[in-house]
């Protein structure tokens, strides 16, 4: 081989290098790029599940404080029905009555 031809492979193989070694640094700050990119969007991931299970708390609490609201509001509709309806009911005592129910009553106990 000649001197000049030497020369000639030895340029293009620095050439070659030069360009290997340029697409390695490009590759390796595309990766950089990436990873970081996964980074965030798992730190995103991350907080958004967080607030979400947040925010499903507070919506099961609200749920539950008018759960209980209804059943306090329905409640005492119920019991100041019934005082109502006690109000109005009269008891008209006959002995036979008295003496059955006496019976019944004292038959549980037995």
């Amino acid at each position: 081989m000649s001197t000049l031809t030497q020369k000639k492979y030895i340029e293009h193989l620095k050439l070659i290098k030069e360009a290997e070694d340029k697409v390695q640094i490009e590759i390796e700050a595309h990766r950089k790029l990436v990873e970081e990119e996964i980074k965030h969007l798992q730190e995103e991931f991350e907080n958004t599940i967080a607030a979400s299970k947040l925010e499903g708390k507070k919506i099961i609490e609200k749920s539950i404080k008018q759960a209980r609201a209804d059943a306090t509001m329905e409640a005492n509709k119920i019991i100041n029905d019934a005082e109502t309806k006690s109000k109005t009911i009269s008891f008209h005592s006959d002995p036979q009555l008295i003496k059955d129910i006496i019976e019944i009553l004292l038959s549980e106990m037995k």
